[in-house]
């Protein structure tokens, strides 16, 4: 018997030969794939040339499967299953479910959003597992390489054509400061903002930053004394010190509910806004799973305010 190979066999054959064991006699066959009985007839002789077998042995009571047969019966069943499984839509049930979700983002993401979405999280899909990891932006390649289900951060640079981005919500700079600031009486003044010294927070490769482009332009510079690569730790150092601290307002506005000794200030010029986009791959795009994640996410964006 020579090879046969998978792209020269009708799969539609497979099911004829399924239906035949369940049935052993062509007539019931014919019915209940709504063909006729010669039909059936043609398609168990292409099936007994493919398997050089004649699967099938005429009795006085119908068919009666040869030992070939009987051998290929679970096995086709099975194979027969899979396939019925793998055209069907994807489906996702998060209370059974124990899936591990990657969420790449800064430690502002992790204090602004983890509370916003851990509650639901955990009441919807008890068994899931959320697993943060850190972003920057070389985090972008990570998405590429399908090793982050979802990225939450502020975009750059135009991500690869493999990954979508979808805009969650815009937010501006506001300046944090420890209460009874010497250089600031009610509100942040220019003159204010350029005599203190600041913290500024570095995230990936990035050494100028949309708060120093915005002075330039007024012919200013401020003094940036401390580099840091995470707004937390920053917000902590502000506390204790007369450095002043530029942040997203959603970060500055979480940090004053949960730690007290700092005060939220109006940058005393005009930054231009900017938006939290959220990335995944393309290939998650019809993700049953992740489709459910994404919408968490987004709702967490959109219950909150700037």
């Amino acid at each position: 018997m020579s090879e046969v190979k998978l792209s020269d066999v009708d799969l539609n054959l497979l099911y004829v030969l399924q239906v035949l064991i369940e049935e052993l006699n062509v007539t019931k066959a014919a019915t209940r794939l709504n063909v006729s009985q010669p039909a059936v007839s043609r398609s168990l002789s292409r099936l007994r040339d493919m398997f050089d077998d004649p699967l099938f042995i005429r009795t006085s009571h119908g068919l009666s499967a040869t030992s070939k047969t009987e051998n290929l019966a679970p096995l086709l069943a099975d194979m027969l299953k899979g396939l019925e499984h793998l055209i069907q839509p994807s489906e996702f049930d998060p209370i059974t479910s124990k899936r591990r979700f990657v969420l790449s983002t800064t430690d502002f993401g992790t204090l602004t959003v983890l509370p916003k979405i851990l509650d639901l999280f955990r009441q919807q899909a008890p068994n899931a597992i959320l697993d943060v990891k850190s972003w920057n932006e070389d985090s972008v390649s990570e998405l590429d390489q399908t090793n982050i289900d979802i990225a939450v951060a502020v975009l750059s640079k135009e991500p690869p054509s493999s990954i979508r981005a979808m805009r969650l919500k815009s937010d501006r700079l506001v300046c944090l400061a420890r209460k009874n600031h010497p250089n600031i009486v009610q509100e942040l003044t220019l003159d204010g903002y350029l005599k203190a010294s600041h913290i500024q927070v570095v995230l990936g490769r990035r050494e100028y930053f949309a708060v120093d482009r915005e002075l330039d332009k007024m012919g200013y510079k401020r003094h940036v004394a401390v580099h840091l690569p995470n707004f937390v730790p920053a917000a902590r150092v502000v506390m204790d010190s007369d450095l002043l601290l530029t942040v997203p307002r959603l970060f500055a506005e979480d940090m004053i509910e949960t730690v007290t000794g700092m005060e939220l200030y109006e940058l005393p010029f005009t930054t231009r806004e900017f938006d939290y986009s959220m990335m995944w791959h393309e290939r998650f795009q019809r993700d049953a799973a992740h489709v459910w994640f994404r919408g968490l996410l987004r709702q967490a964006f959109l219950d909150a305010t700037v």
